[in-house]
């Protein structure tokens, strides 16, 4: 029977979430229609499908199959409290989800208060919350700012913040919030080009935080990654405390799928933990 996983995208209309939910798996995902909204509220759903990279070379193959569902939520502006309830909790009763992200773009219309309902929902059912600032540059700095602003402000009302790495922020094991760029930007006025920026970043800050199965079905979500696995391999191995000789023996054994090494190798750190 296949393994499976969900994980939430949340936000305004037009604020780049298909492009995040590709950037961050590392492929083009083929979006599909959905039954639990009518037709007015429709969601729509990505489903990925894969094989379970086990840290047991001896399971049945048979059996490893993993099967992602990402919901692409319809925009929130227009939500009320009991809608967002309603949309969240139809998510859940199907399953928990890895994850919650919520994009905005600078400038783009974002309900606070909507989203302060989805954060405290997720939170007091230990859904992981990530806040993304997404096409960073659109807008301008001093809208992409308060729009940080307004995240922290949010995220500390449940969670002080414990660590700004790299351009993220960390609020304990529950959530974080960051800014990404998921595709070149480019200004013909200004003369402004960019590329895409913050992707590793998010990715990190999401896998470093989530925790045993969780953690696991989020590995698979993002094993197609290929910049991540290789940008992130040496911090991946510290923070799951894996001995470099055992890194590099799995990396000459699987070659350029460093996600099939170090997956396995991940997957055995929750394991001895446990």
């Amino acid at each position: 029977m296949a393994k499976e996983s969900n994980i939430v995208v949340c936000g305004s209309a037009r604020v780049g979430k298909s492009t995040l939910i590709n950037a961050l798996c590392g492929r083009e995902l083929a979006k599909t229609s959905n039954s639990l909204s009518s037709k007015t509220d429709r969601m729509e759903k990505y489903i990925l499908n894969r094989d379970y990279i086990s840290s047991n070379e001896a399971s049945n193959s048979n059996e490893n199959q993993y099967s992602i569902t990402i919901w692409d939520t319809p925009g929130i502006e227009s939500w009320t409290k009991e809608h967002v309830q309603e949309h969240i909790s139809k998510i859940m009763m199907k399953s928990n989800p890895v994850c919650m992200i919520y994009c905005a773009s600078p400038g783009s219309f974002a309900r606070l208060d909507q989203l302060e309902w989805i954060i405290e929902t997720c939170i007091k059912s230990n859904i992981y919350c990530a806040l993304v600032c997404t096409n960073k540059y659109n807008g301008g700095r001093q809208s992409r700012e308060q729009l940080l602003k307004d995240f922290h402000s949010l995220l500390s009302q449940y969670q002080p913040m414990t660590k700004d790495e790299n351009n993220v922020k960390y609020y304990g094991d529950a959530a974080l919030c960051t800014t990404v760029n998921s595709i070149p930007f480019e200004d013909e006025d200004l003369g402004a080009q960019k590329g895409v920026e913050g992707i590793n970043e998010l990715l990190f800050g999401i896998t470093s935080s989530l925790k045993g199965d969780k953690l696991i079905a989020w590995c698979h979500t993002i094993a197609d990654n290929k910049s991540f696995w290789s940008t992130m391999v040496n911090q991946l191995t510290e923070v799951y405390k894996i001995a470099r000789p055992i890194v590099e023996e799995a990396l000459q054994k699987h070659g350029n799928d460093i996600a099939k090494a170090l997956i396995p190798l991940i997957i055995g750190a929750i394991l001895t933990k446990k």
